[in-house]
């Protein structure tokens, strides 16, 4: 037996979602020991859906020693049936999960029997470190920081947490295992991996990955995309970052870069609408941004008081002065907070209006209070009644709670009222994601 394996488990069983990009995570995880000696083979089951043939396939001809499985929440279901294979096919095969649903919940995923190890956090030099353990039988478990085991008689040990890396100490994540032609489109994905320093009670981020964290420096960043552009062709490109331009200093520093780039790169990125201004939207425009997106969850003042501490005026702001730079806009909702009431959402709507009426597009989803969450771990007294059965519920796209003022059944008919109300130009169907312009 020998190398690693790594499976990035699918939103879905079949391919369905367009605009899923690479798994930067594990293209991370997977660069690091490619360049420290490990024989790896990473497969992203998003392209193709889930195929547990093809994961039997992979186990038989590669033996690898160690299987890492990455899992968000919504994906959970799926990750465990690709651990379960990989065990029906390799008992003594180890199987390590990560990703954000393992890094809040590593006891739960720990008592499953087909996963060994959880890796909390970042995943580079906690994996690199378990398969020296595993695969040259070098080092202790017990010394491992950001990892999770079983112990002697059902005991479950959980080292101390890693802190945050400097990221320009990791070499650029291994695309070339996840080839662009097999991802719609020519654009990609890209990240400058800075934290988040606010704790929004909906959001998971801070649990995830503790702030403060280091960005990577704007050349680590600008010779990537240049790489991206003369090697892929990649043509747009769209940081994942929650709060791309909460460093102002940083961003400036990255859009000196980006204007020295030979051809010319649009590109997109989310953000927050009280850390943009006219000034900073018009510099970013002038480097080639394009597309962005503004968290802003609700439109009933009274909610953002208590969720998000901005101001109607600033989503306004933020939404015409991006537009005057002819930026394509997007605005997040989600419906319901737990203080929400027929009236706040009516609101809500209404101020949908206002954003679209200035050419935002407007993306709607449901409220999931994700393991970690302060809406999660503060459920009860909140009023919130968590309804899913399974982890796979967990998606944004279905409701899966009721409130104190709200029941199941309302909170749907509401949001077929605001979408309605809306115009939205393609189905009706609550399932979906809802996006319209």
């Amino acid at each position: 037996m020998h190398g690693v394996v790594l499976f990035n488990s699918p939103v879905f069983k079949v391919t369905y979602h367009s605009m899923l990009g690479p798994p930067l995570g594990l293209a991370y995880v997977a660069s690091y020991l490619l360049h420290t000696g490990y024989e790896v083979t990473a497969i992203d089951f998003n392209v193709s859906g889930l195929n547990l043939a093809r994961v039997k396939r992979v186990i038989e001809n590669e033996k690898p020693s160690l299987v890492g499985i990455s899992s968000s929440t919504e994906t959970y279901p799926n990750a465990l049936e690709i651990a379960k294979c990989v065990k029906s096919v390799g008992r003594d095969v180890k199987v390590a999960m990560g990703g954000p649903h393992p890094t809040t919940l590593p006891e739960h995923v720990l008592a499953e029997d087909y996963v060994d190890f959880v890796v909390v956090g970042e995943g580079e030099k906690t994996m690199l470190e378990l398969s020296k353990y595993i695969l040259k039988e070098e080092g202790e478990l017990e010394n491992i920081k950001g990892l999770c085991y079983k112990g002697d008689a059902n005991t479950i040990k959980i080292n101390e947490r890693r802190a945050p890396s400097d990221p320009d100490e990791f070499p650029y994540p291994a695309r070339e295992l996840f080839p662009l032609e097999f991802y719609p489109l020519k654009w990609t994905i890209l990240t400058s991996r800075g934290g988040c320093p606010f704790k929004c009670p909906f959001c998971s981020v801070s649990v995830i990955c503790p702030y403060p964290k280091k960005y990577r420096s704007p050349e680590k960043i600008f010779y990537e995309l240049k790489m991206l552009i003369e090697t892929q062709d990649v043509e747009y490109v769209f940081f994942t970052d929650d709060l791309f331009t909460f460093n102002k200093k940083w961003v400036y520093d990255l859009l000196n870069l980006l204007k020295e780039l030979e051809y010319p790169l649009k590109w997109g990125c989310s953000t927050r609408v009280d850390l943009v201004d006219k000034g900073l939207l018009k510099e970013m425009a002038s480097a080639g941004c394009c597309t962005i997106q503004y968290g802003v969850e609700s439109g009933a003042q009274k909610i953002l008081d208590s969720v998000k501490g901005i101001k109607k005026e600033q989503v306004l702001e933020a939404v015409q002065a991006a537009k005057e730079e002819e930026m394509d806009v997007s605005c997040s909702f989600m419906i319901p907070f737990p203080e929400d009431t027929k009236e706040t959402i009516y609101e809500t709507k209404e101020f949908m209006k206002k954003i679209y009426e200035k050419g935002a597009q407007i993306l709607l989803s449901y409220t999931v209070p994700f393991p970690g969450t302060y809406f999660y771990e503060h459920s009860k007294e909140l009023g919130i009644r968590i309804l899913a059965k399974d982890w796979g519920e967990f998606d944004a796209k279905h409701n899966i709670i009721e409130t104190m003022h709200l029941s199941k059944e309302e909170i749907e008919e509401l949001v077929k009222e605001v979408v309605e109300g809306l115009g939205l130009k393609s189905s009706l169907d609550t399932s979906l994601y809802h996006s319209f312009s």
